[in-house]
């Protein structure tokens, strides 16, 4: 593959075949959570404006499907529905994917971390517009929902535009990003729209050995205080009907890490 790999760097080697689509599709369409944990698993999707959260999950829902039939449930892109504000959930078997408002259009930090903390409680009743939202009212206002409690926290991050994040962002990113590990809620980075590094199509199952997305990584790494293994990359774009074997793969590969990390928390805590 020339000089542009490198297993050297690499944390993460998913087998690109039939047998391990259908072991890692198989066990996250089929897991169910210990009793008490509010029968599902909720994964929040983070990131700035266009990072592509939305996307994210309809790839999530796609890989998922005992077909692979690509969906568009969640709106995306130009359609004017893709800005809307509000927290927004999509279901598939056991998980819930939780999507939010950009976080950079909120007005201060103390905001974000209010709003944030809040969600992952459970305390923002879904449909709930964000950028009206008060978190400074009177909490008893917005009781726990034991079925909104958030076990898992996905950062979206656009590769391909990341190096121009300003440093006074990435300094409130590590401080949501550590105010979400203080609350012991599992988290990974999530690395969108790979297919513009410019690697060959054909080389897309060694995308974790590419050089140029192992560099994005440390940088990210750098400025946001998480760890390099905690990141992984999803496609956002799919020809036809079907989403792709290697597409399919990449994406259930970070589902089957979070639920796996997520089960092990659950479980200890019982």
């Amino acid at each position: 593959m020339g000089s542009n790999f490198s297993k050297e760097d690499c944390f993460h080697f998913p087998t690109m075949d039939t047998r391990n689509l259908d072991t890692l599709r198989d066990y996250v369409r089929n897991y169910n959570p210990p009793e008490g944990d509010g029968g599902y698993i909720n994964i929040l999707l983070f990131g700035m404006v266009r990072a592509g959260k939305s996307s994210t999950i309809n790839t999530f829902l796609s890989a998922l499907d005992p077909k692979g039939a690509t969906t568009t449930c969640v709106p995306t892109g130009d359609d004017p529905k893709s800005l809307t504000p509000e927290l927004r959930s999509y279901r598939a078997q056991k998980l819930k994917f939780w999507d939010s408002a950009g976080w950079n259009v909120m007005e201060t930090t103390d905001l974000k971390k209010r709003v944030l903390q809040m969600i992952l409680e459970g305390r923002v009743p879904k449909g709930t517009d964000l950028h009206s939202f008060n978190p400074d009212s009177d909490i008893s206002s917005y009781p726990v929902i034991p079925e909104n409690v958030i076990h898992g926290v996905a950062f979206i991050f656009d590769i391909n535009t990341m190096d121009s994040i300003s440093d006074d962002k990435m300094t409130e990113f590590q401080e949501l990003q550590t105010m979400v590990a203080q609350k012991y809620v599992h988290r990974v980075v999530i690395g969108t729209k790979f297919e513009l590094l410019g690697i060959p199509e054909k080389y897309n199952a060694w995308i974790y050995e590419y050089k140029p997305l192992q560099q994005k990584f440390e940088t990210l790494a750098e400025r946001t205080g998480m760890e390099r293994r905690s990141m992984f990359v999803v496609s956002n774009q799919w020809k036809g009907d079907q989403i792709e074997m290697i597409r399919c793969i990449l994406a259930l590969y970070v589902l089957d890490n979070m639920v796996r990390n997520i089960d092990q928390f659950l479980k200890a805590v019982q």
